[in-house]
């Protein structure tokens, strides 16, 4: 996406909302008028106070709490239609990022992580929608700012021109300062995200961190970790107090040099004593000026650095996205081809070398192989959640690149060792990829998968929360709930990663029997450890090192393959 075309469509949101927008201006601007009419009375509350008129004091004392109250309401107001117009563009922005982060290529969040993402997602288009409301805040203390200019101008031209000239010194302090510290919040945000997933991480891991007793090492790591962002953040806070401090230092000069100037045009006759009370009143309203134009530009350089940060997710060339064809075929008969594919999740290094294979519709498939042989990175080109970096995958005869996103994600399914479930009820859980499915056919798919019996025993059946990850339920019965999840699905290739590694034998031979009583209607791909899992597969593929070294039934195997006889060997010891 052009840089020029996420912008019209970030800012097509603040289009659609034009009413909105309109009433928080009129409110806006409102306020202004009320800001200009403020310094007017107060000064004749002062001047009614310094000559001890008290019927006037009441009059402009009760006419400032009218003009208060009426402020007031209207703040309410725009405050309620601010959090409205926000929350509702929010929703749109984070609506629109996701939907392109979906499109990102695995490989970004393995090296990345879910939080790195997530927090940007979230904060990222917060802050875009913020800036509105700030920006309109700005504009109206702009305004009142050179309303009380103007009349500071009328009651004495050296001191509004002192006032000027004063403000702009302290604007390009303020300027300084921040562009020193927008170089400095790129670091802080880089480390910051960095931890975030790390910690993430230790979250989602924290039942086997206590386990082995890794409470220390995990606390030492993210003391570690948080000790360096808090210490870019000290510097960066040192950073902003200096340029405070000279800023401070500064203003109280000027503010004696206002009083000095003031004094002298006393003495000529050039400047009345009672407006002496509305300059020490309003001064600092008119040292805004400047103030609110600096406000503006720091609030500017934060939205390009916040929307450069979202435009990184959708622009293509910092994280790289999927590519799929067009061609969308309704449903696969689930022949696979692999045709001389080679692999490397990092470019220098292969993991899969010269792969080739063929697979008919509805066979039941073993892979075999040490750790690292490359048999879940196959699992992961079918579904192209990875691009081969050689060769070619085939799907019914046609290459995986010509198929659109439909055709591969609607016709695969993949249960892996620790299959991901919702935070939510069983039934909700298995309709998620099928809404349409009726209650006979998800009964039917939970029987086949034996998991049936199990839902009728608890007393919620179907409506039960699994909790996360599905925490309530077995290994096994996490498994059978993920297959029968895929036979709602309706996919034709199912691919079971190392699906029953973790299982008992009585389970495993429930997971077996399951997949043998859907086997004629899918085509099935395993990967085991356990030989005895795949060995009635219609045939095994034997992977080494990244290659093919044998493909061929458990019996033709045994016989005229050593690696795979070796393997079985060393199972049965």
């Amino acid at each position: 996406m052009k840089k020029s075309l996420f912008y019209k469509t970030i800012f097509s949101s603040f289009k659609k909302r034009k009413f909105q927008i309109t009433i928080l201006l009129i409110l806006e601007f409102s306020s202004f008028v009320f800001g200009l009419i403020f310094p007017y009375f107060s000064a004749k509350l002062m001047q009614a106070i310094s000559i001890v008129d008290l019927h006037a004091v009441l009059k402009f004392a009760f006419l400032l709490l009218i003009l208060d109250l009426i402020q007031q309401t209207m703040y309410f107001f725009r405050r309620e239609k601010e959090i409205s117009f926000e929350e509702g563009v929010s929703l749109e922005l984070q609506a629109l990022i996701s939907k392109e982060l979906f499109s990102l290529e695995q490989k970004n969040f393995d090296e990345k992580g879910s939080n790195f993402f997530s927090s940007r997602v979230n904060g990222d288009t917060r802050n875009v929608v913020s800036f509105l409301s700030r920006f309109t805040y700005r504009i109206t203390s702009l305004l009142e700012s050179c309303g009380v200019l103007i009349y500071i101008f009328i009651m004495s031209v050296p001191i509004g021109i002192y006032l000027v000239c004063s403000s702009l010194i302290l604007f390009f302090v303020r300027y300084y300062s921040s562009k020193k510290r927008q170089a400095q919040r790129k670091q802080e945000d880089a480390k910051k995200e960095g931890y975030a997933s790390t910690f993430t991480e230790i979250i989602r891991g924290i039942r086997d961190i206590k386990v082995l007793n890794l409470r220390e090492e995990m606390v030492h790591k993210t003391l570690k970790d948080q000790k360096q962002i808090n210490e870019l953040h000290k510097t960066n806070r040192k950073v902003m107090y200096k340029y405070e401090e000279i800023k401070w230092i500064l203003r109280k000069v000027i503010d004696f040099g206002v009083y000095v100037l003031a004094v002298y045009l006393i003495t000529r006759n050039k400047f009345l004593g009672l407006n002496l009370i509305v300059l020490y009143t309003y001064k600092n309203q008119a040292f805004g000026l400047f103030d609110h134009i600096s406000f503006l530009i720091e609030d500017s350089m934060d939205l390009k650095y916040t929307v450069n940060r979202l435009y990184e997710l959708v622009d293509g060339n910092t994280y790289t996205k999927e590519s799929f064809g067009t061609k969308y075929l309704s449903s696969l008969k689930g022949e696979i081809e692999f045709q001389n594919v080679s692999f490397g999740y990092r470019e220098e290094e292969h993991v899969l070398k010269d792969v080739s294979f063929h697979i008919k519709p509805n066979d039941t498939v073993g892979f075999v192989g040490k750790s690292g042989a490359g048999k879940s990175t196959i699992f992961g080109l079918i579904p192209k959640l990875y691009s081969c970096s050689e060769g070619n995958i085939l799907l019914d005869g046609t290459s995986i690149y010509e198929l659109s996103e439909q055709t591969i994600r609607e016709n695969i399914s993949v249960i892996t060792q620790n299959p991901y479930l919702f935070n939510m009820s069983i039934r909700e859980n298995l309709k998620i990829v099928n809404p349409n499915t009726t209650e006979e056919e998800m009964i039917k798919n939970c029987k086949l998968c034996a998991f049936h019996d199990y839902v009728e025993s608890l007393p919620d059946g179907y409506d039960t929360f699994i909790g996360e990850g599905g925490v309530i339920l077995s290994g096994g019965l996490r498994q059978r709930l993920a297959i029968a999840r895929a036979l709602m699905k309706k996919s034709e290739i199912i691919l079971l990663d190392e699906a029953t590694s973790s299982l008992d034998n009585e389970t495993q031979d429930f997971i077996k029997n399951s997949i043998e009583k859907i086997s004629k209607n899918y085509t099935i791909l395993i990967i085991a450890h356990r030989l005895s899992t795949v060995k009635d597969c219609d045939y095994i593929i034997v992977l080494d090192e990244g290659k093919v070294v044998g493909i061929g039934s458990h019996e033709e195997l045994i016989k005229k393959n050593k690696y795979y006889k070796n393997l079985y060997k060393h199972e049965l010891s």
